[in-house]
């Protein structure tokens, strides 16, 4: 059975960019070394001395200079198949939406050593609410998350067209202030004590809330696999509400998410019982194996002769494993009735020869146990 994947949505919102001198000043990636994320961090690391702020810095300012924004597939939902695509796609053409921009901006620090997330989620601009989704990346740079958007970071729509420019406002904002253009869909990843609900954002309000240790709920969050982490996420959105679209289409896709990922746990259980069932037959086999050379060593008399010690321990190993075997098909709880079936054959043929070799056992100790005048009387009556 094959396991089943989601791909990647993808729909990015834009900044209005205002007409400002850039600020900031950052040390230029070498064209030399950006074949890879690996090779660009290698570099930051080694030029910046581990220095943090100044490898963000170079990461930032270089995506805005060499990454250009993908009008023409904004809107295209499978755009990225996987993260792993969105970062390929974007390092080698150089073009990208806000995923391609996010990841690529998340993987480079994760490779030069510091802790990164991409954030999906809905912004706003001048106020408004945009009507596209969007993602971003969070870093834990000096002890603490800080946000950036490298989308918004390169540039934004100047008088209804879209251009390139470097732009400082959104690159490593605390998260209290960034809060108030883009908003996480899983108040999770607003790296707050106390996060904005999504009714609280969309009335300007905000609630009484319990502390919510973000911090402790995160670490659990990274252990997951990545069904859980929708499971999870999924709970935490619906729970702080659902007033757009943009969250209902996020939680769709993650209920989604869920159900794959729930089909694909079956698939995996169905896929490791059959390797199991065919191990343990492959291991039946062998001992069939090697319980006919015994019977034609017995058959021929125990001759070539071999010490009593040896022919004992060769009948009660084939008898050890034909046990662990039947314990290991016990323990096999079946995921489907094919399954089941193959058990239930493979626990017969065990349980038969188990017989035979338990009959073995009693012949072989017997013989031990006759004086060698007489030992080859034993074989004659059982020729009878």
């Amino acid at each position: 059975m094959h396991r089943l994947f989601l791909i990647l949505f993808c729909c990015c919102s834009l900044s209005a960019l205002a007409q400002q001198p850039t600020t900031g000043n950052f040390d230029p990636i070498p064209d030399s070394v950006t074949s890879s994320p690996s090779s660009i961090a290698k570099w930051l690391v080694n030029h910046h001395q581990g220095n943090q702020t100044n490898i963000l810095k170079s990461i930032y300012g270089w995506m805005a200079g060499n990454v250009k924004y993908d009008m023409v597939n904004t809107f295209l939902p499978d755009y990225y198949k996987d993260t792993s695509d969105a970062i390929n796609k974007t390092l080698k053409t150089r073009i990208a939406v806000c995923q391609g921009y996010a990841a690529l901006f998340m993987e480079i620090a994760r490779q030069a050593h510091i802790p990164a997330q991409i954030i999906a989620g809905y912004t706003f601009t001048q106020g408004k609410q945009d009507n596209s989704s969007h993602a971003w990346t969070a870093v834990y740079v000096n002890n603490s998350w800080k946000l950036v958007d490298p989308t918004w970071g390169s540039g934004g729509i100047i008088n209804g067209k879209y251009t390139q420019q470097l732009n400082w406002n959104y690159f490593l904002v605390e998260p209290e202030k960034f809060i108030k253009t883009h908003v996480p869909f899983d108040p999770l990843f607003q790296f707050l004590d106390i996060p904005w609900s999504h009714p609280d954002i969309a009335n300007g309000t905000r609630t009484d809330k319990p502390v919510f240790k973000y911090q402790d709920t995160l670490a659990k969050y990274n252990r997951f696999s990545a069904y859980e982490k929708a499971e999870n996420a999924a709970t935490r959105i619906a729970d702080y509400g659902v007033t757009n679209q943009l969250i209902g289409v996020e939680l769709q896709h993650l209920r989604n998410v869920i159900a794959v990922g729930k089909q694909n746990v079956l698939v995996d259980e169905h896929n490791l019982q059959v390797n199991k069932v065919n191990k343990l037959g492959s291991q039946y086999n062998e001992v069939v194996a090697s319980f006919n050379e015994y019977v034609e060593f017995k058959n021929h008399q125990f001759t070539p002769s071999k010490p009593d010690q040896e022919i004992k321990d060769w009948i009660d190993g084939l008898y050890t494993k034909l046990t662990e075997q039947q314990q290991q098909l016990a323990a096999i709880q079946p995921a489907n009735n094919t399954i089941a079936t193959n058990i239930g054959e493979l626990k017969a043929a065990v349980t038969e020869l188990r017989k035979k070799v338990i009959e073995e056992q009693a012949f072989v100790t017997k013989y031990i146990k006759t004086s060698k005048l007489f030992r080859k009387t034993m074989f004659y009556k059982i020729g009878r």
